[in-house]
């Protein structure tokens, strides 16, 4: 079963976490201030509010990011910052956290895109693979 979520507000990429060294020892973190929790806070919110069970298997990961578009700009496709790589991470964690499957490793074929659209939103389509099985009629 194909599962679709909608997470309204601008897409966020994972950054790269930060290292200080105290007492001998670095401690590798991320400023509690990062609009990455919330963007995270706001998936695992929309991935609570429907009813998916914990996936086991193999699992397909579709992405849309849709940037609001600025003013003059009449490209489709958005060519700069963030990385799309970076923006995947952060919706796979916030995935893995909300227990929508057991690890990100489970994400074995993925599909993404960055474009400019009337508003800020990500969409999300997870779908679980069984290979071998007709999804149409549930058999081999």
């Amino acid at each position: 079963m194909k599962h679709s979520l909608v997470v309204f507000g601008k897409p966020v990429a994972q950054p790269r976490h930060r290292a200080s060294c105290r007492g001998g020892y670095a401690k590798m973190y991320l400023p509690g201030d990062h609009p990455v929790h919330d963007f995270k806070r706001r998936i695992m919110a929309v991935a609570a509010s429907h009813p998916i069970r914990r996936i086991e298997g193999p699992v397909r990961l579709d992405l849309l990011f849709a940037f609001a578009q600025p003013k003059g700009r009449k490209r489709q496709f958005k060519i700069s910052k963030p990385d799309l790589d970076n923006l995947e991470k952060a919706v796979m964690d916030a995935l893995t956290d909300a227990g929508v499957w057991c690890d990100d490793a489970q994400v074995v074929e993925k599909h993404s895109t960055k474009v400019y659209a009337a508003t800020d939103a990500t969409s999300i389509f997870i779908t679980p693979l069984e290979f071998g099985v007709d999804e149409r009629t549930g058999t081999a």
